[in-house]
């Protein structure tokens, strides 16, 4: 794809998670597992769509706040963790809170900015936390770029006037309803999904 933005927004989600696979210094936003997509969204548009905005703008700081905000919302209601809530909880909330910056950047009022977050975290309903081997390299890294086209879609739709059929708060209690019916094996236990796959089990032998 020729867009500057989207590439750089899944180059960058990309490599905040790398460093953190590194064992590098990150900002968990909201989680370690999920610190690129924030960031990698919210920066990639500053850059390719607004360079002159300066990082301690109000405006570039309010896409952050947005940001928070959603999270907040996510941890009062349900969970961030995936230990608890599934991939759903960490990359999916994060894309929820991308999504709603990424609109607030945008200068959307924050109405339509919740409505983005909400369907983002409609689309990510469900995910499985499944970490090959019980680290973060596979599928959590290249997950970050995927979720972070999530956040661009839903800012996208939002902005284009499409509205959550849910309401925001409601999803957060549906994310969270479907975290506490997964079995253990699809929250971080690396017994389930991906993990348990003929390679997947394969990566315990290589790390040994």
């Amino acid at each position: 794809m020729d867009d500057d933005f989207f590439n750089k927004a899944l180059a960058y989600a990309l490599a905040v998670n790398e460093v953190n696979a590194c064992g590098g210094k990150i900002v968990a936003f909201p989680t370690a597992g999920s610190c690129g997509i924030v960031p990698g969204v919210l920066w990639a548009w500053r850059d390719a769509r607004a360079p002159s905005l300066g990082p301690e703008s109000e405006a570039f700081q309010d896409g952050f706040i947005h940001a928070s905000a959603i999270g907040i919302l996510i941890a009062a209601r349900a969970t961030l963790a995936g230990a608890a809530g599934g991939c759903q909880a960490e990359c999916g909330a994060a894309a929820a809170m991308a999504a709603a910056g990424l609109c607030a950047l945008m200068g959307a009022e924050s109405a339509t900015a919740v409505d983005a977050a909400a369907l983002s975290l409609k689309n990510s309903l469900g995910l499985a936390c499944d970490p090959v081997a019980g680290l973060v390299e596979v599928p959590c890294v290249k997950r970050n770029a995927f979720m972070a086209a999530n956040a661009i879609t839903a800012a996208s739709l939002a902005m284009s006037g499409i509205r959550s059929a849910i309401p925001f708060d409601e999803v957060v209690g549906a994310m969270k309803a479907i975290g506490d019916a997964m079995p253990a094996s699809l929250r971080e236990s690396s017994e389930g999904g991906l993990a348990a796959t003929p390679t997947g089990m394969g990566y315990w032998d290589k790390i040994k």
